[in-house]
């Protein structure tokens, strides 16, 4: 246990100064909408291409891994729709309920895996990254598309929006780079390194800063179904999928940190367009990522 928590406490710490800081007034209030845009968009691609571009990918069993990890999304989501018939929501909570247990945090999960697995954590979730980030957006539309109040959406925009998402962008240009054995100059390499370096601290400081305590009010029994959802059942999907898979080691501890993670914000931003239950989301979003510190500990002393 004490390896794990020696791991963990530099990341939640990270995202403890990041609720102190925003509270401080140190920075203006509006200042950190973009600060995690500059984390999301604009560094963590170039984390992404250095992670996959120069990963020795031949040890690595990625076949298996990666249909867990996308059999394990999709284990969830029909779990959540099988729950509708006995919710009695309002439907565009259920859609926000529905991406509450369906999205995961992937960034922060990559950071957590850094800390404990180094290199090869790093590439095992940036690999999920990029191959869950259209399964997980498509679905949520569609039931966004179904029970949400907004207005159809505008399905090419949204597919091409996904497409050109510079966290694709940046894993799919370092698959390339990888794949094809395309030499990379030692200054650029080394630029776009230093670049990635800078996300992760930004990112955690970004999710304490969006923590919303007052947000958690908003349906808060249906609140705990959903973050016991993510928290307890989730870990135990990917884990049990990667089971069956026959995957062992870190490979297996990663899903398993797929599952255990917390809610997006993407979420939010998701419910506010296509007609969901917006504050609900944001509820979820902080509760989520509070409960984590103790569920993620958790699971990993216990099938880590």
């Amino acid at each position: 246990m004490t390896p794990i928590i020696t791991a963990l406490v530099p990341v939640f710490g990270v995202i403890f100064l990041g609720w102190v800081l925003r509270r401080s007034n140190l920075l203006p209030e509006t200042s950190w909408g973009p600060i995690s845009r500059l984390a999301y968009l604009g560094l963590s691609p170039a984390l992404l291409f250095s992670s996959v571009a120069f990963a020795d990918l031949s040890e690595i069993e990625l076949g298996g891994f990666m249909a867990a990890a996308m059999l394990g999304f999709v284990a969830m989501a029909a779990l959540t729709l099988a729950l509708k018939p006995v919710l009695r929501v309002p439907d565009p909570t259920f859609t926000s309920l529905f991406q509450a247990t369906s999205r995961w945090n992937g960034l922060l999960i990559l950071a957590i895996a850094i800390a404990l697995f180094g290199a090869e954590g790093e590439v095992l979730v940036a690999l999920v990254m990029v191959a869950s980030i259209p399964l997980v957006n498509m679905e949520c539309v569609a039931v966004l598309s179904v029970w949400g109040t907004g207005a159809a959406p505008q399905w090419r925009s949204i597919l091409y929006r996904i497409l050109t998402n510079p966290l694709i962008l940046g894993s799919a240009a370092g698959g390339v780079v990888n794949l094809a054995n395309i030499p990379v100059p030692t200054m650029l390499a080394d630029t776009i390194a230093l670049t990635g370096q800078a996300a992760l601290p930004l990112i955690l400081l970004a999710v304490g800063a969006g923590l919303n305590f007052t947000a958690m009010r908003a349906r808060p029994r249906l609140l705990g179904l959903s973050v016991f959802v993510k928290l307890m059942i989730g870990p135990l999907v990917f884990y049990g999928i990667g089971r069956a898979f026959g995957i062992e080691g870190i490979p297996l501890t990663v899903l398993l940190l797929t599952g255990a993670s917390p809610g997006a914000a993407s979420a939010y931003v998701l419910a506010q367009q296509l007609g969901g239950d917006a504050p609900y989301s944001a509820g979820d979003i902080t509760a989520s990522a509070l409960f984590c510190f103790i569920t993620i500990p958790f699971w990993l002393w216990l099938l880590g």
